[in-house]
């Protein structure tokens, strides 16, 4: 099921960014999806849904753009790097 959202958009806005309708409404769509996921209100799959990409894709386009995709704090960080070390001091 899907919702259809309208907006009024004045031609002078479309004209000074010198884009048709289509693509700003994509634009629009990233845009939200990008936000959403960065607020963390959307999980990746569901704001790359919204977007109109698969999860590598959207995954892709974050990098592109800077943006973190994912986002561990300094322990879970820590953690893994010692666990890493520990692998490494294995011998085969």
């Amino acid at each position: 099921m899907t919702e259809t959202m309208q907006m009024e958009i004045p031609q002078d806005i479309l004209a000074a960014l010198k884009t048709g309708i289509q693509d700003f409404s994509q634009y629009m769509r990233v845009a939200a999806a990008i936000a959403c996921f960065q607020e963390k209100k959307l999980s990746l799959g569901k704001a790359a849904q919204l977007a109109g990409y698969n999860r590598l894709d959207f995954l892709d386009l974050l990098a592109e753009k800077g943006i973190v995709a994912f986002d561990y704090d300094e322990s879970f960080t820590a953690s893994e790097l010692q666990g890493v070390s520990l692998l490494a001091d294995i011998k085969p």
